[in-house]
């Protein structure tokens, strides 16, 4: 039995829906509804009452019971009202789905203004019977699966090549790392398909440790304006607008994350702001662009009390 994550208490209040919950890995929100493909009755395709009877059973033996599932769904297809969740949370999801892309957008649609997508998917090194020596998937076959409006009818498992696929009916599509899945969000708010603000993410989970996550806040296309936001920024920090600076910060990594001095930007704001472990997390991934920058490093020290260790192979 994991525990609960701090972090998703933080971002994840007021009405929402998870995507996949299972009892042996709470996050324990209160109004949060469990969406999966299927109750037990009811299902999205036939394979789906078979997943849930597997499913059903992992669960009885990791923490004696099954999760209820209040709605049935999934990332293609949230039961929900148009802008009508505070947000959208799941782990170790949306790896299922066969067009991550079709999926963020279904989540950005029924997210208020403000909503929160909160999200952790696995390192590759987490499902070593398929994904370990698999490579990473690249921008461009994601975009083509958006183009193409793959859905699991479409994208058979077959065609992944993978030892036993055929045993799985929604396995891993693909393969992320933390940085291939950022590119993903860059590239739709560069496209204006949604407006996602990147406000948190965690090269190793804080909930299990064995995936990464992202967390992305809703914001109105007026406000998520893509362009050089280092005057801003440091305006914000001379006369400590921290929170505006840090704001500003945020966007510009929306658009563009691989930013060392933006990334440092937001760390530092984040800091002074009292966000102390987005703060760290910014750092250490400004660090891992330019982790033999020396300066940064010994302020990486300073700031947080350890030494840096860049968590990539």
């Amino acid at each position: 039995m994991f525990e609960p994550q701090p972090l998703a208490f933080k971002y994840c209040v007021g009405n929402g829906m998870e995507l996949g919950a299972a009892l042996h890995n709470p996050f324990c929100l209160p109004n949060c509804l469990n969406v999966a493909p299927s109750d037990g009755v009811d299902f999205l395709h036939a394979h789906d009452l078979e997943d849930f009877l597997l499913h059903a059973d992992q669960q009885l033996k990791y923490a004696n019971n099954v999760a209820r599932v209040d709605k049935v769904g999934d990332f293609r297809n949230i039961p929900a009202d148009t802008a009508s969740l505070d947000y959208v949370i799941s782990s170790h999801v949306i790896e299922h789905e066969p067009n991550p892309i079709g999926g963020l957008l279904e989540s950005a649609r029924v997210l208020k203004e403000g909503g929160i997508f909160f999200c952790i998917f696995p390192k590759r090194t987490a499902e070593k019977k398929y994904d370990i020596f698999r490579p990473l998937t690249q921008l461009e076959e994601l975009i083509s699966a958006y183009t193409e409006d793959r859905t699991i009818d479409k994208f058979s498992p077959s065609s992944l090549e993978l030892s036993d696929a055929s045993d799985n009916w929604r396995p891993h599509y693909y393969v992320y790392s933390l940085q291939s899945m950022l590119r993903l969000v860059n590239w739709i708010n560069q496209q204006k398909l949604a407006a996602f603000c990147m406000e948190a993410v965690e090269e190793t989970d804080s909930k299990v440790g064995n995936g990464h996550t992202i967390i992305l806040r809703k914001m109105s296309s007026g406000v998520m304006v893509e362009g050089d936001a280092s005057s801003l920024i440091k305006h914000c920090i001379m006369s400590e607008q921290y929170e505006t600076g840090l704001l500003a910060a945020k966007i510009s990594l929306s658009f563009d994350f691989f930013q060392p001095s933006i990334l440092q930007a937001a760390a530092l704001l984040s800091f002074q702001a009292g966000h102390l472990p987005e703060a760290k997390e910014f750092y250490r991934q400004c660090l891992i662009q330019n982790p033999e920058c020396e300066a940064r490093r010994r302020e990486f020290f300073e700031l947080f009390g350890e030494f840096y260790i860049n968590p990539l192979p």
